[in-house]
């Protein structure tokens, strides 16, 4: 009997410790329910980080051809392009002629001691001038710059421009009176402009794009305008009308080269800067030639020594500040075939002189 009790006790003592022992099935269930949740939610967390990596990786995609160059480098090219684009500030193109050394210079037969005007003939390759008080034309060599032949086409007079067109020379007088010699018949026809020795004209070319002659001032405008003082113009005269047109086809002001000198020669001293700003304003032109490339006009002026660009917009473009110990009194210019630029220099007791900028485009 008593083996029997121990035997129950022993049994039920066994049975509590395998229930204290043995979670319930249904608590462990619901542990690996949650472990399953969490590894679901964890998978999902990942896709969705992959999903964010690859949209970040697309957007540096396509940002990256921003990011090739520097914030900083870009807001400058940005500004360079904006600045080009303004005719007579600080950035310009490309300098076409290097006028600190002409590449060659050429001395002239006393007979143009006082050379007055150039021209060119391209369908012959020579070059056409004039002394400034002789009514003789002379042509010249291409390469010695020697007198190759010499016409007279008028009494003598203050005669100080010339040009060609087709086959007539035509040389302007101071008064704006056109002289037309024919190279073939030999006769010279005379027309009258409305300009006079008032205006006093120094420079002549060819405009090719509208058939019209230019004539340079080195006087007053024909026409002073109220409030308008010291201008420069060029006049223009239709050659199918044989008319000259009243308003000025270029003007050119004091104010105008006076800021522009300013702007560009920002570097300079304030002594060197008072010196350029009164070169310029002595400017008066004493020749004038259209750029074959660019349609740029070059006038150049005795007075300062100096060479003024005009842009096709009709502003200044550039201003070039001559030599004036080599250079004392620049009256002629013109270009050849190949752009190469020439100005020609009266020798003010010496021998004239023509120089050569060898065009490097």
């Amino acid at each position: 009997m008593i083996d029997v009790c121990i035997r129950v006790v022993l049994f039920c003592i066994c049975s509590c410790i395998c229930v204290c022992c043995s979670p319930p099935k249904k608590e462990e269930g619901a542990k690996t329910k949650v472990v399953a949740e969490i590894a679901v939610e964890a998978k999902d967390s990942i896709q969705d980080k992959s999903i964010q990596d690859k949209s970040i990786q697309d957007k540096l995609v396509e940002d990256k051809p921003i990011e090739d160059k520097p914030i900083e480098d870009k807001l400058v090219e940005d500004k360079l392009v904006e600045d080009k684009s303004i005719e007579g500030k600080s950035v310009q193109d490309k300098a076409i002629y290097d006028f600190t050394a002409p590449s060659e210079v050429f001395v002239l037969d006393k007979k143009l001691n006082e050379i007055s005007s150039l021209a060119y003939n391209s369908s012959e390759n020579l070059f056409i001038t004039n002394n400034d008080e002789d009514g003789r034309i002379f042509t010249l060599d291409p390469i010695t710059f020697e007198i190759r032949s010499e016409d007279k086409f008028a009494k003598k007079g203050d005669y100080e421009a010339i040009e060609l067109v087709g086959d007539d020379i035509i040389v302007c007088q101071n008064t704006g009176t056109l002289y037309f010699y024919n190279q073939i018949s030999k006769e010279t026809i005379k027309f009258n402009t409305k300009l006079s020795a008032r205006n006093d004209v120094e420079g002549l070319c060819f405009d090719r794009d509208s058939g019209a002659l230019l004539l340079a001032c080195k006087g007053q405008p024909i026409a002073k305008v109220k409030g308008k003082k010291n201008q420069k113009c060029v006049y223009r005269f239709d050659l199918a009308k044989k008319k000259l047109d009243k308003d000025p086809y270029l003007i050119i002001s004091d104010d105008e080269l006076k800021y522009f000198v300013e702007s560009s020669n920002s570097d300079k001293t304030k002594s060197k800067l008072k010196q350029l700003k009164r070169r310029a304003k002595d400017f008066a032109p004493s020749g004038i030639a259209i750029h074959p490339i660019s349609r740029d006009y070059y006038l150049i002026s005795a007075r300062g020594s100096l060479l003024v660009i005009i842009g096709s917009n009709k502003r200044v473009k550039n201003v070039i500040f001559l030599n004036s110990k080599s250079n004392p009194q620049p009256e002629g210019i013109s270009f050849d075939e190949d752009n190469n630029l020439y100005i020609s220099t009266e020798g003010k007791g010496f021998s004239g002189k023509i120089f050569k900028f060898a065009y490097d485009g």
